[in-house]
């Protein structure tokens, strides 16, 4: 399946801040795409793309991942994955990457299966010698071949265990083992009433309710069961299990650290923990990013109002005599529309700016009267004609400071009518 990359403008605009080395800033342009849709895979391609050259591995394996996550025939985001895992010197985890893209065969070359030729046995005949032939010998009675017979399946041998098995906790974990979990669980009950506080049968009950899926009795049980001496790590496994289901990420991530802080190198489930917590952190470093880019966007956005507010204050200040009042309905210039916008008169600003374009004025003021128009339709909320009028700027007077800060703007008011709903409304 073909992707395009020329669909959304914010794709194009990305690449341009990636080639010019400002990856905050086009990350900032696929955070927006994925705004509006989480499962834009076009968007998680490219800010992985970005994250390799970042050198943020672990994150561009997030990003990677969830691109191929919605996408699953996406083969390059299994490649871009089992690269980054490969720039960390995790090859193993590359090479699974890489399966996965190859729907778990590990080649698609077809295995020659040579059959072995069994070869004819060769009997050998001896002469017989001119001595004279001895008395034969009583012959030996052939021995009886008992018949190999194949092992049985670990299910099969659990099944035997559990019907042979007289002690309940035996027979628990034998059903257990056998996925039998309704007929293990009322045995634990049995092995704690005649054993009160055995953390082994609080350990099981907990995996046999977890295997049934009630994970509630499972997190009771298991608590119980963190001090049995044989498997109670494990328990910290499967209440990390639970809490990643109930979704309680904190509660999560202390169960295994908890479990991984003990757990031996060839340990049962660490692999699946250690590649559960690399997840945890990429998820968690990609957040705290795009919590900081907002952060600095909404100072930035603060320190440009701020810097445009005194641009107009300056203006004014140089156009009228000190304590001058101007009306809603004052006599058209730059000075009176600046000192409107200033004092809240948006609407009566506006119109003076409108009036001014239709008369003689020079370059500089027709632009500059443009990019105050931006302003105040941005401070209006319209921020589809606040674009308008910063792009006239742009195109008309490229070379100008005000191209420089009508281009700034730009991303401001894109930025600002993705997150209007979260922001909160000017009060004049």
């Amino acid at each position: 399946m073909s992707q395009s990359w020329a669909v959304d403008p914010r794709i194009e605009q990305g690449a341009r801040f990636e080639a010019k080395g400002q990856y905050e800033k086009a990350l900032g342009e696929y955070r927006a795409m994925l705004a509006e849709n989480k499962k834009n895979t076009e968007a998680y391609m490219a800010a992985g793309n970005v994250r390799m050259k970042m050198k943020d591995y672990k994150g561009a394996v997030a990003n990677y991942r969830l691109a191929y996550q919605y996408n699953p025939s996406l083969t390059a985001a299994y490649e871009g994955a089992a690269k980054a895992f490969e720039a960390m010197g995790q090859h193993a985890k590359a090479d699974a990457e890489r399966a996965k893209m190859k729907g778990g065969k590990a080649s698609t070359a077809t295995a020659k299966i040579e059959t072995a030729k069994a070869e004819p046995a060769k009997t050998e005949t001896k002469t017989a010698a001119a001595a004279p032939a001895k008395a034969a010998q009583p012959a030996t009675p052939a021995k009886a071949e008992t018949p190999k017979t194949q092992p049985a399946s670990p299910v099969a041998q659990n099944t035997a265990t559990a019907d042979a098995s007289e002690d309940p906790f035996e027979k628990g974990k034998a059903l257990l083992a056998a996925g039998r979990y309704a007929e293990a669980a009322p045995l634990w009950r049995t092995v704690l009433s005649k054993r009160p506080g055995d953390a082994g049968a609080y350990f099981y009950a907990g995996v046999t309710r977890y295997e049934m899926g009630e994970y509630d009795k499972a997190e009771f049980n298991l608590k119980k069961g963190l001090s049995y001496k044989e498997r109670g790590n494990d328990a910290n496994y499967y209440l990390a299990k639970i809490n990643q289901k109930g979704k309680r990420l904190d509660q999560e991530k202390k169960y295994l650290s908890a479990y991984l802080k003990k757990a031996a190198p060839d340990a049962k489930f660490r692999k699946a923990a250690e590649d559960r917590m690399a997840e945890i952190n990429a998820v968690a470093n990609a957040a705290a990013e795009e919590k900081a880019a907002k952060e600095a966007e909404a100072k930035a956005l603060r320190e440009a109002q701020k810097t445009g507010n005194d641009k107009a204050k300056s203006a004014e200040i140089a156009t009228k005599p000190q304590n001058e009042v101007v009306s809603p309905t004052a006599a058209n210039s730059i000075a009176n529309a600046n000192a409107l916008f200033a004092d809240g008169y948006n609407e009566a600003a506006l119109q003076m700016y409108k009036a001014l374009l239709e008369n003689e004025i020079t370059s500089d003021e027709r632009y500059f009267a443009l990019l105050q128009m931006g302003n105040i339709y941005r401070e209006m909320r319209d921020f589809h004609s606040a674009v308008n009028r910063y792009r006239e700027v742009v195109r008309g007077f490229p070379d100008s400071d005000w191209a420089a800060e009508a281009e700034r703007a730009i991303e401001d008011a894109v930025w600002l009518e993705k997150h209007a709903s979260e922001l909160p409304r000017n009060k004049r």
